[in-house]
């Protein structure tokens, strides 16, 4: 069964979710639910987190001119980690937008099979799949590789069919 989708309308949010799945896989395999932190809330909270313990120092610039430095350093790491994010973020729109934010995978008794990154045929076998996560946005298939697809979730229901027709062990998290 060949899926295609266009997640155009909501890249931002669907990129965000799938992210936030794949970083926090380990966590959504063990408990079987998809609560967890989106990847930019994860980014911004360590942003905050530096952005405190920087101003923290800065107040005991009393004590020792050292902590001044350090706290400017800090200040400044927390500041490159937001623009990173950023960029990051950027970086991947412009390739999406460069396929015209279409997905299409093709799913069969082989496994799921993807040709959208710059015309290379992957080939993940069933085995490979650990879970497909439902989200509010998205459905994002988390393998036992750094690669994860994600759909605009109004595919969910035939993915989830096409799944089961060639595999009916793989996992579904909602």
């Amino acid at each position: 069964m060949k899926i295609n989708t266009n997640i155009s309308k909501n890249f931002f949010a669907c990129f965000d979710e799938a992210r936030g799945f794949a970083i926090y896989k380990k966590r959504i395999l063990e408990n079987n639910k998809n609560k967890c932190l989106s990847y930019s809330q994860r980014k911004l909270i360590i942003f905050i987190f530096l952005i405190i313990l920087s101003m923290l120092l800065k107040l005991l610039c009393c004590i020792n001119y050292h902590f001044c430095i350090l706290s400017f350093f800090l200040y400044l790491a927390s500041v490159i980690y937001l623009i990173a994010m950023l960029v990051n973020i950027l970086t991947i729109y412009r390739f999406r937008k460069k396929q015209k934010f279409n997905n299409t995978i093709i799913i069969d008794k082989n496994g799921i099979t993807d040709e959208s990154y710059y015309g290379i045929k992957m080939i993940f076998s069933f085995d490979k799949i650990n879970a497909i996560v439902v989200g509010k946005y998205t459905v994002t298939i988390l393998t036992d590789t750094p690669c994860y697809f994600y759909f605009d979730v109004k595919e969910k229901e035939n993915i989830i069919k096409a799944i089961e027709k060639y595999n009916k062990e793989v996992r579904i998290i909602n």
